[in-house]
């Protein structure tokens, strides 16, 4: 009898079951596809952004993705920050570095604009008297890094002469970023016209398609619940013809299956 229940309640769940592990296919397959087909093949740039601050150095102030999307069906392409939701100029070649098969670039924030930047440096540093001097300063510079006495769970003296020097003593390359040269005023007007295609496309594919794509989705749950429900049914006329072949074969030998008590 505990066998019959149990049998029994995995016919009951059975079909949910089979309806979960569909959906479940049904996602995994779509994943896979829309990555293959969409995600895979647009371009994308790792970013840092700087700002001008004050003091008129320049400072890193966040770290985004910039990747390429479609609007209106794949018709157009932007330029769009992963974190920052803004769009961006693309960058040119001579502004990105590709490091471990990754493309990265630097920007320069200029109030809402970002403006792909260029790095040089103002000194020379394949100059031999340069280099020389450079060489004997950095060997110093080490020698008086490890000179420096510490402890073992302290170093402190280290940090207060090399790294929190309150004036910049220590060897450093200057690296200078320089702006592509761009019209602030169209850059501004194109994204805030993208913008309004981006947020108006979303809106009129939902407007136009949304009443189709809910009742084909209907359609395609009624067919499942209806296949399911079949075999759903046809399991249990088997499972009641089999009890009833059952009581009839034991009524055709003789008897209920009850055993007479002893005389």
């Amino acid at each position: 009898m505990a066998e019959i229940i149990s049998s029994q309640t995995l016919l009951n769940f059975l079909p949910w079951i089979k309806i979960i592990g569909y959906i479940i296919v049904g996602i995994i397959v779509t994943t896979v596809g829309v990555y293959l087909i969409i995600l895979a093949k647009r371009k994308k740039w790792k970013v840092e952004i700087h700002e001008q601050k004050a003091d008129g150095r320049v400072y890193s102030v966040a770290r985004d993705v910039l990747y390429e999307k479609k609007l209106n069906y794949g018709t157009k392409t932007v330029y769009w920050l992963k974190k920052a939701k803004q769009e961006a100029i693309p960058p040119p070649d001579e502004c990105v570095d590709r490091i471990k098969g990754k493309d990265e670039v630097d920007y320069l924030r200029v109030e809402r604009d970002l403006v792909p930047l260029t790095k040089f440096s103002s000194t020379n540093f394949k100059d031999p008297v340069v280099n020389a001097y450079i060489s004997a300063h950095a060997e110093k510079i080490l020698k008086d890094v490890r000179d420096t006495k510490t402890k073992l769970f302290n170093s402190d003296a280290v940090r207060q002469r090399f790294i929190y020097i309150p004036i910049r003593k220590a060897l450093i390359a200057n690296i200078n970023f320089k702006p592509i040269d761009y019209d602030m005023s169209m850059m501004a007007m194109n994204e805030i016209h993208n913008a309004d295609e981006f947020y108006t496309a979303k809106g009129e594919f939902w407007k136009k398609w949304g009443a189709l794509i809910l009742f084909g989705a209907t359609i395609v749950f009624v067919i499942v619940i209806c296949v399911l429900t079949y075999e759903y049914q046809t399991e249990n006329i088997k499972l009641v013809i089999g009890y009833a072949q059952n009581a009839a074969s034991v009524c055709l030998q003789g008897g209920s299956g009850v055993v007479p008590p002893p005389s």
